[in-house]
């Protein structure tokens, strides 16, 4: 009966998180969904050796999922893709040590959980920090489960863990992640694709296009960036813009629209997020607007930034 509770709640995360990617679709819930699924078919099969193949895949699906989500959360770490190798690192280790060197086996697998979450850590995202310190207790726990394998306190405080991590993970992208509808309209307008600064935007333009702004405007596709009311987005939510913005061009394209985004008040996100950060943003936003023929207005002008920063941005600017 108890085996039957704790599967429940894996497989519960399961659903949730694959639930989630569908509301979002941040690609990296997918990772995290397929990894709960495989710890939970051992509480159905109450086998170390299953256990064992389930903690395996576990440790590579989180692997990826965390690399993953330190990309659509726009703070992935310098050597991010060729850490995706290291993935396999926990199925080498079961194939060559399990079950022959059981206590070798286990640590490795566990090792590979820690290790993903410590990448998670420096990132220096909140959400995401929060998330791996999570996973370096579920390592510590998933060793102590293999090693004690009939241990029922062990197992239900996995459990609790798997349920816990699921929720921060699924909050996490939720408040990351742009959920609606929006208006599409046709905006007459010369400019072409790619990324642009103007002094000022024409009105007609403005009613037509996606704009993120510091002023409260009472207009369709109109965000609100505000740091003192819930109903705008926070200028440090840097991905969940981004998030709106890619969901409005591929909508856009799909019509057969040019869509145009307006990000008025640059000086206030540089300010917020750090001028690397907005930067990383703004050329992740420029390929988009390329890729679905799209244009980015940043209104305003560069005259806060300094010779470098001023250098840098111009670099981006079609």
């Amino acid at each position: 009966m108890m085996e039957l509770i704790f599967g429940s709640a894996f497989l519960i995360s399961y659903v949730l998180l694959f639930y989630n990617y569908h509301l979002t679709g941040r690609k990296a819930l997918v990772y995290y969904a397929l990894a709960w699924f495989s710890l939970s078919i051992h509480f159905f099969i109450p086998r170390k050796s299953i256990y064992a193949v389930g903690l395996a895949f576990f440790a590579f699906l989180i692997w990826l999922g965390n690399i993953r989500a330190s990309e659509e959360l726009l703070c992935a770490t310098k050597y991010s893709r060729e850490l995706r190798y290291f993935s396999a690192v926990p199925l080498a280790g079961l194939i060559f040590l399990f079950p022959e060197n059981l206590t070798a086996s286990f640590a490795v697998l566990s090792a590979s959980i820690m290790f993903s979450g410590v990448y998670l850590v420096s990132t220096g995202n909140r959400d995401l920090r929060l998330m791996g310190l999570l996973e370096g207790i579920f390592a510590v726990t998933s060793f102590l489960r293999g090693y004690y394998f009939s241990s029922q306190y062990i197992a239900l405080v996995e459990a609790l863990l798997a349920f816990l991590l699921a929720y921060v993970s699924i909050k996490t992208f939720l408040d990351s992640s742009f959920i609606g509808e929006f208006e599409v309209m046709d905006v007459k307008t010369e400019l072409k694709s790619g990324l642009r600064m103007m002094g000022s935007v024409p009105p007609e333009v403005l009613e037509g296009a996606l704009v993120f702004s510091r002023q409260k405007r009472d207009l369709p596709n109109w965000f609100w960036v505000t740091k003192v009311s819930d109903e705008g987005i926070s200028p440090t939510n840097l991905p969940k813009i981004l998030d709106i913005t890619v969901k409005f061009m591929k909508k856009a394209s799909e019509r057969g629209k040019h869509a145009v985004i307006v990000i008025d008040g640059l000086e206030y996100l540089v300010l917020e997020n750090g001028f690397s950060s907005v930067i990383k943003f703004l050329a992740t936003m420029r390929d988009y607007a390329l890729l679905h023929n799209a244009t980015i207005v940043i209104m305003g002008d560069d005259s806060f930034l300094d010779e470098r920063g001023r250098k840098i941005l111009r670099k981006l600017l079609d």
